[in-house]
């Protein structure tokens, strides 16, 4: 018999370092002759830029990552005879790979959770692959800083780097269960009350320990550096339930946010402290693989990467893994598209084409409401059973995954209709707080664009796939539709999703709308030729954004001089960055650096600077924590006549279909049933959107809830007692409060007339209020309002004028419109009248 072992160790030749001659080299699965032009490109570019310790390389979903990264790690390993780690955000992509390895015969391991490190690993003869927490977790058998012998690798591989973010946070994220520890919770929150009380949050904190608030809290800086020594010994009494966390942050609490929600009270790093892990930081190659997303700056927060590997990146410009997707948006169609139509089309798709069928939703709550028609994906195990099963062609769904916009893979007939309904949103604390603290900033637009094209991404995989995107709800197609958003999303999502709204714009009917999806299906010859023409005419290379990159190298700078104990130069870092950057920084951003550099002022001990520098914070964005001693008050203009603004708002959306989305989302919380923080928020912005000036103020009892600034110098101080039961009369403590305000008004806007305001359900006051001079918004008025609002905004959205016609003709409609300006007053508010 042949021993073919024996034959090739007479035949070896000297292993080969070239990735492109190690492939070759290989044997091939059936139907594999060559790499694509983009994977030899970025190959043989990684091999000549070998020698930098840090690189990104760039590929599009499906574009073969996987066999590029196995590829890079066996040249390394051929190269240096050291191990080499291979890491993936998910247990389904640790398999993926490891199936890669072995149909290409390159030797590979997996890690194996509570048993030694692979020798085979060890000794260089294998690459081991494993999850990011494999690494990155407080009992890391790699080892962390400060233990004897840590593991040595030559190299670290990072797959989908762009969705390990929060995969890596969570690993140094400690979370105190409301459920499940409710004693330690409250504990925890008890430490913090009077600090809460002092920045007049009391009221909020109490809301959401009791579940009824679903927002989360900061704990202040300043409390938390106070009571770190209260803290730790809290949570060292429960360290054994916290053990893959705890050996990770109990030296670095002051590096830390606490957070507060009705679900947890946690605590994460500002930014990750990977340097705890000595694999990683001191591995002399890592190796960031990262789909083709705009903004991969958040690779430098979490890993510390070196920004010129992100100025750098290797990438092609072959359309090589660009799928075809046919990108639909019901809300732009013809007719009205309905809640019933969505499920007959998947239901439709599922049951009678015997094709996948995906639904993808931003929450388990949101995931819910799909129930009645389709499988909802619960927990890790049961997500990773339904895609394997879909994969696998045992089932078609409908399957619903909550907050799963990356980490698992729909090739082929496993997902031909992928449904993205709803804007994605973060799903644990830290990405909740962050998004509610920089809310309107870029920083969430960025974020948001990341995610769709993550989500989408997910039902085609590569070159040869395809799928159907039905992108559902007002809020997802209002911010398809603003130009600003756009510019955040890669030249290949932009050309798909121009396709689909041209596409979308011209579908009469249901009937129409499935035999447009059936060209998909059918690969039918004029849809294909036209999205590979359109594709190719429109894909270029992607401009790197060097003022993100500039921004992340100088968070994680400032944090690594703290981490040194550098205070001055960290605070410095980041003030001259501030002012440097004035002009491309968003002022929710602004404030949010200004407030990192008081926060580490004041850990400092330098309490006068750090104060200082939280007024500037929180001057810039009112999310921020607020200072003890208040900023002055900056107040409000109207810049611009009503039409004038009305239009120039209009005009920032690339599909004026938009702009009514947008109105649409805002209007549904201003009702009873709305928490008080949602529709003081959605009334201050309708005012914006009906061409006013608005805010919301009320700190320490002082100031109104909701600002109203008219043109000629009059203001609506309103206050919102919206969850007030039409029985119940306006009482002589509300009153109060409305007076105080309108004084607050009178000292801030000398030279203003008012009107006092209170939103409730009806105008009548008890006779000890004597709210003879001021003035109810009612629900009914209030709906008035929004009706005309909609009538008037809706003219104008469907009008094909030119932004200077624009506005000459909103000036027309506000002519007739009891939205003009002058009118309001008159014609929405009413007097109260005494309760008999």
């Amino acid at each position: 018999m042949v021993d073919f072992k024996k034959l090739k160790s007479q035949k070896a030749k000297p292993k080969s370092i070239n990735p492109t001659e190690i492939f070759r080299r290989l044997p091939k699965p059936l139907g594999i002759n060559d790499l694509y032009t983009s994977q030899t490109e970025i190959l043989q570019a990684w091999f000549d830029r070998r020698a930098e310790r840090d690189i990104v390389l760039k590929l599009h979903t499906g574009g073969g990552k996987t066999l590029v990264g196995l590829l890079l790690a066996q040249s390394t390993i051929n190269e240096t005879g050291e191990p080499v780690l291979y890491l993936a955000p998910t247990n389904q992509l640790v398999q993926q790979t490891l199936d890669k390895a072995e149909a290409y015969g390159i030797s590979a391991v997996p890690y194996t959770r509570g048993q030694p490190l692979d020798d085979e690993f060890i000794n260089g003869n294998a690459i081991m692959v494993g999850t990011y927490k494999a690494l990155f977790n407080g009992r890391s058998k790699f080892g962390i800083r400060g233990e004897v012998n840590p593991q040595k690798v030559s190299a670290i591989i990072l797959d989908d780097a762009h969705a390990a973010f929060s995969v890596v946070r969570d690993s140094f994220t400690l979370e105190v269960s409301a459920k499940n520890n409710f004693d330690r919770y409250e504990a925890l929150v008890d430490i913090f009350r009077k600090s809460f009380k002092e920045i007049d949050k009391l009221g909020t904190l109490e809301d959401i320990i009791e579940g009824s608030d679903y927002s989360v809290l900061e704990v202040p800086y300043w409390a938390w550096n106070e009571q770190l020594d209260s803290v730790r010994a809290q949570l060292r009494s429960d360290s054994d339930k916290y053990a893959m966390v705890w050996p990770l942050l109990r030296d670095q609490l002051h590096l830390c946010h606490a957070l507060i929600s009705r679900d947890a009270f946690t605590i994460t790093p500002i930014l990750p402290l990977v340097n705890a892990f000595p694999t990683f930081y001191e591995a002399p190659r890592r190796i960031y693989m990262s789909a083709t997303i705009a903004d991969d700056s958040e690779i430098i927060r979490t890993f510390d990467a070196n920004p010129d590997s992100l100025n750098h990146p290797l990438q092609s410009r072959s359309l090589a893994g660009i799928s075809e997707r046919m990108a639909l948006i019901p809300e732009l169609m013809k007719f009205e598209f309905k809640r019933d139509h969505v499920e007959k089309l998947i239901q439709w798709t599922a049951n009678n084409k015997k094709l996948g069928t995906v639904v993808l939703v931003s929450s388990d709550e949101a995931a819910k409401k799909w129930s009645d028609i389709a499988t909802v994906a619960k927990g890790s195990e049961e997500v990773e059973r339904l895609v394997a099963r879909l994969q696998n062609g045992e089932i078609t769904g409908p399957i619903v995954f909550a907050n799963r916009y990356d980490g698992i893979d729909l090739p082929g007939d496993s997902c031909r209709v992928l449904v993205m309904n709803g804007l994605p949103s973060g799903a644990s604390n830290y990405e909740l707080f962050r998004a509610s603290t920089l809310y309107g900033g870029t920083t969430i637009t960025r974020m948001i664009a990341q995610r769709i094209e993550q989500g989408i991404g997910r039902g085609s995989r590569g070159a040869g796939d395809h799928c159907v995107v039905l992108l559902i709800g007002n809020d997802i197609s209002a911010w398809v539709a603003k130009e600003a958003n756009f510019r955040f999303l890669t030249s290949a999502t932009k050309a798909q999703l121009d396709m689909g709204i041209e596409m979308s714009k011209e579908v009469e009917n249901l009937q129409d709308l499935s035999k447009t999806i059936e060209k998909s299906f059918d690969r039918a010859k004029d849809w294909t030729e036209y999205h590979a023409e359109t594709l190719a005419e429109f894909v270029d290379d992607e401009e790197t954004n060097n003022f993100y990159i500039t921004q992340a190298a100088v968070e994680r700078k400032s944090i690594n001089l703290w981490h040194d104990g550098y205070h001055e130069l960290a605070i410095a870092k980041l003030e001259q960055f501030i002012i440097t950057g004035n002009h491309s920084l968003d002022i929710q951003m602004r404030g949010w650096l200004e407030q990192l550099a008081a926060r580490i002022a004041d850990k400092w001990g330098n309490k006068e600077r750090s104060q200082d520098l939280q007024r500037q914070a929180f001057a810039n964005n009112r999310n921020l924590i607020r200072p003890k001693v208040l900023p002055p008050y900056r107040p409000l203009t109207v810049s611009v006549p009503q039409a004038k603004a009305i239009a120039e708002q209009i005009g920032t959306y690339r599909l004026r279909q938009g702009y009514l989305q947008s109105f649409e989302e805002l209007v549904s919380n201003l009702h009873q049933d709305a928490s008080a923080n949602r529709f003081e928020k959605a009334l201050a912005e309708f005012a914006i959107m009906i061409g006013l000036s608005s805010e919301r103020y009320d700190i320490q009892g002082e100031g109104p809830d909701v600002l109203w600034l008219l043109p000629d110098k009059v203001g609506l101080v309103i206050e919102a007692k919206s969850r007030k039961k039409g029985k119940n009369a306006l009482t002589k403590e509300q009153h109060g409060q409305l007076l105080v305000a309108a004084e607050w008004f009178e000292a801030k806007y000398p030279g203003y007339d008012y009107v006092r305001v209170s939103v409730h359900p009806k105008n009548i006051a008890t006779r000890s209020a004597v709210a003879g001079a001021s003035h109810a918004l009612t629900f009914e008025k209030l709906a008035a309002m929004i009706s005309d609002a909609r009538s008037l905004l809706t003219s104008l959205c469907e009008s094909q004028l030119d932004m200077s016609t624009l506005e000459a003709e909103c000036n027309r409609i506000l002519n007739g419109s009891n939205l003009r300006s002058d009118r309001i007053t008159a014609h929405y508010l009413v007097p109260f009248s005494v309760q008999e």
